[in-house]
């Protein structure tokens, strides 16, 4: 693997490691200042796009502000040849506060500047990352 996709595989297991600690001040270096997180098929009150990465960032610490636990199991990663793209495939598994378990199945595609991330692309079934939402609200 060059030297450049092995960076960014070593930065996509770190995102999802520092995810799993609640770390979202050291998460943060990760991205780039023009990062944008893009959702296909959001949920009810969830929109389709987080765009700038303080911007991101504060909307993951509201977000884990709703988790008592929060854990990624990679069960894929794919670094695409000649190009800044990382394919993985992974499954949540969460605590909220309010006592709800949270599961979802998904597929990320992490563009890359150099090593920070630029774009982030998550597929996931909606339906169930809805209990995340209604968190959110309450």
């Amino acid at each position: 693997m060059q030297d450049g996709n092995a960076r960014r595989v070593q930065n996509v297991r770190r995102f999802f490691e520092l995810l799993g600690r609640k770390d979202i001040d050291t998460w943060a270096t990760l991205w780039a200042e023009n990062g944008r997180i893009l959702v296909f098929y959001p949920p009810d009150g969830f929109g389709s796009s987080i765009d700038g990465k303080n911007t991101i960032v504060n909307a993951f610490r509201d977000l884990f502000r709703n988790f008592e636990s929060f854990e990624s199991t990679l069960t894929g990663l794919y670094p695409a040849a000649d190009s800044d793209a990382v394919v993985v495939e992974y499954e949540n598994r969460a605590m909220l506060r309010n006592g709800v378990e949270y599961t979802n199945s998904n597929i990320a595609v992490f563009r890359f500047d150099g090593e920070l991330i630029v774009a982030y692309h998550d597929y996931f079934d909606p339906r169930r990352f809805q209990k995340v939402v209604d968190a959110l609200r309450g």
